[in-house]
């Protein structure tokens, strides 16, 4: 349409509405630039928005899951250093066996012994009684097994799993023994023997758990960094670009005010017309 008119200034309502298409843009901008965020809301990428929802909740997960790894690692390290005072118990009660096995000992020599024998074999039993983490009970079959959930899902690879089971001196098979003569102290060192090779094959069950505890965890930090990287490179907003574009709309903003603000004065062109 060409021609002077006055009710209705297209060139103003067309500045208008580039101008509200600039604000809407800029309050964006504002928006991204102060959040750090380019995707703050389902409106910016629903499809973006979804995705790094869900990858959120994964980085969650993994954080939760490496609290676990760490937590069980905590509860092997206990039980761990109680099999290590265990081990050297039996290592004196066995020593203490094999001096009484040598038949050089009178009887009272022999109880002697034997006295200092029972306090260890009962110390062994009391270990078991009164260890314990977060108030369990590690050595008194009232936790036999132990499950670690090391993982995000819910499949078997997602546990570890560790028997450490009863460990009082009754379930070594040392309960009964004593070094009162040389019969009794050779049966003593083959029962010890037992008992040592229990202690040690329960060590070495936790430790090896415990070095694939350090390696899922390294694994689960690995994986966390990656999947944070990914959700970054969709939601986190690019300041470079972004605030050239802020500049932009700036820009456009107060040419568009400017020019709105002119053609306003159009239809008082009008005026002079008149008589």
């Amino acid at each position: 349409m060409s021609g002077l008119i006055i009710n209705d200034n297209i060139a103003s309502m067309r500045a208008q509405f580039n101008l509200n298409k600039t604000q809407d843009a800029l309050a964006k901008h504002i928006n991204r630039l102060s959040s750090g965020y380019r995707v703050s809301t389902p409106a910016d990428d629903p499809a973006g928005y979804a995705i790094s929802q869900r990858m959120g909740a994964q980085v969650m997960s993994y954080s939760a899951a490496i609290r676990n790894a760490n937590d069980g690692a905590s509860l092997l390290q206990t039980a761990s250093g109680a099999m290590l005072t265990d081990n050297t118990i039996l290592l004196k009660m066995r020593q203490l066996a094999i001096e009484a096995a040598n038949g050089t000992y009178s009887p009272k020599d022999l109880k002697v012994l034997d006295q200092e024998y029972q306090h260890l074999n009962s110390e062994i039993t009391r270990i078991a009684k009164v260890t314990d983490f977060n108030g369990m009970r590690l050595f008194d079959g009232s936790h036999p097994d132990f499950k670690f959930h090391v993982g995000i899902y819910t499949n078997v690879e997602d546990r570890l799993h560790v028997h450490i089971g009863k460990l009082d001196s009754d379930n070594l098979g040392i309960g009964g023994t004593n070094i009162m003569n040389r019969d009794h102290a050779k049966n003593a060192i083959n029962q010890l023997d037992k008992a040592l090779d229990r202690i040690n094959a329960v060590q070495g069950s936790i430790g090896a758990i415990q070095n694939r505890m350090e390696w899922t965890v390294r694994n689960l930090n690995n994986a966390t960094v990656n999947v944070q990287a990914s959700r970054a490179g969709i939601r986190d907003v690019n300041f470079a670009s972004e605030t050239a574009a802020f500049t932009k709309r700036q820009i456009l903003s107060q040419s568009g005010a400017a020019v709105l603000a002119q053609s306003n004065l159009i239809p008082q062109a009008a005026i002079k017309l008149l008589p």
